[in-house]
């Protein structure tokens, strides 16, 4: 029961008073929840732990006075003392004339219910809605602070004065912000609104470097601090020192529950190596740096911060040669490793990626973020590194676990720190020693480490509970401990200290948890602006960094996974907050002419985020689609399909729902991935159709035309182009139709009708170039290209790719300048120009287009060989070939890939020595099986032809006929 009062009094004397008093206040008007031990209690459960929960959620205790209740001995005193932990409100009821107020609960006054009771009935009332006033919350301060001073003349005891005479000082300077809004409440709402948009205003605008690219040893802030003072794990030390000193393994996961010190164990490994050695008298170790990154912090586990962080640990020169290649977005994810990875070959550099779990799929224990899964299995299958990954995360990514298993190393932490470890991290908390931590005696230590089983953040925990209340001891606070432990101590614990907290502050951490993300002081102020008068939290946060509850990390806070469950579960209105939330993000979000990275859109992708947890589903929608282009026009996929999915099943307007799928179908499509697509593409044609949709209709018919085109389906292709070519004319979309004669241009190309599709594509340019239409024109000029090469007009085909790759870079087309690089490089290699060809396929390489991405490698991997480069020759037809593998996994005919597998392996054949002709053969004979198109077996055969001019030894010469579809 949420936001009730706590009636506490004697059953001797006052238990008929106050049912009375319980069923009066819920009559109302206005109604007020009441928790009463005789109707609340539920049988066969403890009744302490009942009743401390009901205190702990209680908006006040209601204290009712009778001779038997003030007693030293009463029950009532421990209700009351402990709501004083818990910083809760205490209205004393005096039922009885001569029960006098407890000393410690002067000078609070007293409702008098010794006489009239409706009278004093009333009064309680005025009294319940005034606690929830400005001038109410000042009065509770005033309390608190009278209590501190009380208590403050009867302390002798040095290291006790220092803490209350600090909490005075709080308490004072909370008081005088809080007499400014009481005096003037629409001056302080103003003073806020205006800091508010300040704030905002600072978040549009963020700070950009003006040059160059800022480097260090070490890449932003580890997720945790490990002092001198932790020193467990010895065996699990030696373990992680064996894993960095290995130059055969490169990942290394570090698996275990939350709150068990992952983290702690992994930060002090790597904070020794800081100064060149390991701990534990582990030895001399030198890096070259290391990069920390945490979902819980403001630096995630990305792909982006991935490669930003390994090129800033490159030499200053080199990593300005490589940096626009790893901040761009469109760079394919495996270039982007592999690039960097082969200048990391002297010393050992080391990458944390701190709280991996929530990017780790519960059910089928897969990474959720594909780009990093692609990421992390290019650095296991690359050539000798020294690169160091470790992971730390309560669920162990299976799926990854399986590739190259040799390179892999798992540790699993099952229990918490022993002693006397855990007993070290607590007297390090208490530094200047005035919790009476630092100098406590080694059995109340053990005993604390037995409490909390030794988990840091139990232990964190432990430490926030005494530095919030200065009435408790360490020995009081064991003392007062269950007998049994519960099971999830670390969120037992957690719970207890946040109890001890202020309303004010429970309230931050509960905006945190509602961002769940680090943010900074004004997001917050933004989402409690409306629910807490002259709201300002960066004083608030100083005090919840400082008792550990919350974490700093470049003027952002944010939670603890655990307290931040536990903050979110005693909200019962999440929803309007995370709408609240968005909004916030919504006014955050830069101008679009500033959109130049994906870190440009993390406020829309926020928002997104926030819609979809308020269930606001079509405001989501409406988020994502109006940057959908742009995440299309980069590159990313992956993200759109990753958003996208949320959507499932969530849109109501049928007109949304046709849009979404579009979207969807499409990103799939650009993944290769083609039977998903063509599922959604149906779908959505029959809902377009049922409806009488033409516009989606149009787009469904062009998308599905797309996937069965690139499944080899090449008629049924032409078909719907056709049908979408009718619709077109009928409804006058020039823009669709120019894209629809573009595609079947490629169609006739696939068959072999050249002239034909030449017609097409020069239609498809033509109508591109009146409507102004320039990612079009780009990439059908790519395709233009493509026949030329087919009539051996090199030039021409130059030419053309030329100028589409111009386009393309121009408007910042991934799909375009992909496509135009790659006809470049094939038009350069088949007119002999390799260094061109070499130069040109390097570009296309940057681009994440999934479909061509292996072609483009083939192509390197041909020039490089007629350049006698074979090693270049090697890594590339290695990339092309574990290129081909990702898209045959969603897709086992996808034709392009099995022709470029197997062209890769040839390739390979020739640069290692050891055959891998039986397995060439095999992808072509797939390839074949899945289309004999002329077209399509003329390409494969023309890059065939060319690798086999370097095969002097005729090793490939039984290959040729299967790849022409006769073996």
């Amino acid at each position: 029961m949420a936001n009730h009062h706590f009636l506490s009094y004697s059953t001797h004397d006052g238990a008929e008073f106050a049912l009375k008093l319980c069923d009066a206040l819920a009559a109302g008007p206005p109604s007020y929840r009441v928790w009463l031990d005789q109707r609340q209690l539920v049988p066969g459960q403890d009744w302490d732990s009942q009743l401390v929960e009901a205190i702990r959620a209680c908006a006040s205790l209601l204290f009712v006075l009778t001779r038997d209740s003030v007693e030293d001995q009463s029950v009532c005193k421990q209700e009351w003392t402990r709501a004083l932990r818990y910083k809760k409100p205490i209205v004393p009821l005096r039922l009885h004339a001569d029960a006098e107020l407890p000393f410690r609960l002067e000078p609070r006054q007293f409702i008098d219910f010794s006489g009239d009771f409706e009278r004093a009935l009333a009064q309680l009332r005025r009294h319940l809605q005034w606690l929830t006033t400005p001038a109410g919350h000042l009065q509770a301060l005033k309390d608190r602070l009278a209590d501190a001073q009380r208590d403050l003349r009867r302390t002798q005891e040095t290291t006790q004065r220092r803490r209350i005479e600090a909490e005075i000082t709080d308490l004072q300077a909370q008081i005088t912000r809080q007499e400014q809004i009481v005096a003037d409440p629409q001056a302080a709402a103003a003073r806020v609104q205006q800091s508010i948009e300040r704030g905002l205003e600072r978040e549009r605008q963020p700070e950009r470097p003006l040059s160059g690219v800022a480097r260090t040893k070490f890449i932003h802030p580890p997720p945790a601090i490990a002092p001198a003072y932790f020193q467990d794990r010895h065996v699990e030390t030696r373990l992680i020192g064996d894993f960095l000193r290995d130059e055969a393994r490169r990942l290394l996961t570090v698996v275990g529950r939350g709150g068990i010190g992952k983290t702690a164990l992994v930060c002090r490994v790597l904070k020794a190596l800081e100064r060149g050695h390991l701990p534990d008298d582990g030895g001399p170790l030198a890096v070259d740096g290391i990069v920390y990154l945490s979902e819980t912090g403001s630096h995630r586990v990305n792909v982006p911060n991935l490669l930003a962080g390994l090129c800033q640990l490159l030499p200053p020169a080199l990593a300005e040669r490589l940096d626009a290649l790893t901040r761009d977005p469109k760079v394919a994810t495996a270039h982007k490793m592999t690039a960097l990875l082969e200048h990391f070959h002297h010393q050992p550099v080391v990458v944390l990626l701190d709280n991996l779990e929530t990017l780790v799929d519960g059910a089928t224990r897969t990474l959720t973020d594909a780009d990093l899964d692609e990421a992390l299995r290019a650095l296991l299958a690359a050539p000798p590194h020294r690169a160091k990954l470790i992971l730390t995360t309560r669920l162990a990514p299976r799926d990854l676990a399986l590739h190259h298993p040799e390179r892999q190393m798992p540790l699993n932490l099952d229990e918490g720190l022993e002693s006397p470890y855990a007993e070290n991290i607590l007297r390090a908390m208490d530094a200047d020693g005035t919790l009476g931590v630092k100098h406590a005696p080694e059995k109340l230590l053990a005993q604390a480490r037995e409490h909390t089983r030794g988990y840091p953040r139990a232990l964190e925990a432990l430490f926030a509970i005494l530095a919030a209340d200065r009435d408790t001891t360490l020995a009081e606070l064991l003392a007062d401990a269950t007998t049994s432990l519960p099971e999830n101590v670390v969120q037992a614990q957690v719970g207890e200290a946040y109890s001890r907290l202020d309303r004010t502050a429970q309230m931050v951490m509960q905006a945190l948890a509602i961002y769940g993300r680090p943010v900074p002081p004004v997001a917050v102020d933004y989402l409690l602006h409306e629910h807490l008068s002259g709201v300002d939290s960066a004083p608030v946060f100083g005090r919840l960094v400082n008792m550990h509850f919350a974490h700093k990390e470049a003027g952002r806070y944010y939670l603890h996974p655990v307290d931040q469950a536990y903050a979110l579960a005693g909200l019962s209105e999440k929803s309007a907050l995370h709408s609240r939330a968005g909004d916030y993000f919504n006014q955050t979000r830069l101008p679009r002419v500033e959109w130049r990275s994906l870190e440009d859109l993390e406020p829309q992708l926020a928002e997104f985020d926030l819609r979809c947890a308020a269930q606001e589903y079509e405001t989501a929608w409406y988020v994502l689609a109006d940057i959908a282009y742009v995440l299309q026009l980069w590159g990313h996929y992956r993200l759109l399909v990753e958003k996208s999915e949320v959507l499932r099943n969530k849109l109501t307007d049928a007109t949304l729902r046709c849009d979404w799928l579009n979207q969807l179908a499409w990103a799939y499509y650009k993944l290769g991935k083609f039977q998903q697509a063509i599922n959604r593409y149906e779908q959505n044609l029959q809902d377009a159709r049922t409806l009488g949709m033409q516009r989606q209709e149009l787009t469904g018919l062009n998308g599905l035309a797309s996937c069965y085109a690139d499944v080899g389906n090449t008629m049924q292709a032409i078909v719907l182009y056709q049908q979408a070519l009718a619709i077109c004319a009928e409804t006058g979309r020039q823009n669709l139709a120019a894209s629809i004669l573009g595609n079947l241009g490629t169609c006739y190309a696939d068959l072999g009708s050249n002239q034909q599709a030449k017609q097409y594509f020069e239609d498809a340019i033509s109508i591109a170039r009146q409507l102004d239409l320039r990612d079009t024109e780009a990439s059908y000029l790519a395709f233009l290209a493509d026949t030329l090469i087919v009539e051996d007009a090199f030039a021409e085909a130059i030419q053309c790719a030329t100028d589409g790759a111009k386009i393309a870079e121009e408007i910042g087309s991934a799909t375009a300048a992909s496509l135009n690089n790659q006809f470049l490089a094939a038009a350069h290699l088949f007119a002999g120009h390799t260094q061109e060809a070499r130069k040109a396929a390097e570009s296309g390489r940057q681009y994440e287009e999934s479909r061509s991405k292996h072609t483009v490698l083939n192509l390197i991997g041909l020039a490089a060989l007629a350049q006698s480069d074979h090693q270049a020759a090697r890594i590339a037809f290695q990339a092309a070939n574990t290129a081909t593998d990702l898209l045959l996994m969603h897709n086992p005919r996808n034709y392009l890939a099995l022709d470029a597998k197997g062209l890769a392996l040839c390739g390979l054949t020739l640069c290692e020595g050891e055959s891998r002709v039986p397995a060439a053969i095999a992808a072509y004979r797939a390839a074949r099986a899945a289309t004999v198109a002329p077209g399509i077996v003329g390409r494969a055969l023309r890059l065939f032809d060319a690798l086999a001019v370097a095969d002097v030894d005729g090793v490939l010469a039984p290959v040729r006929p299967v790849v022409a579809g006769g073996g």
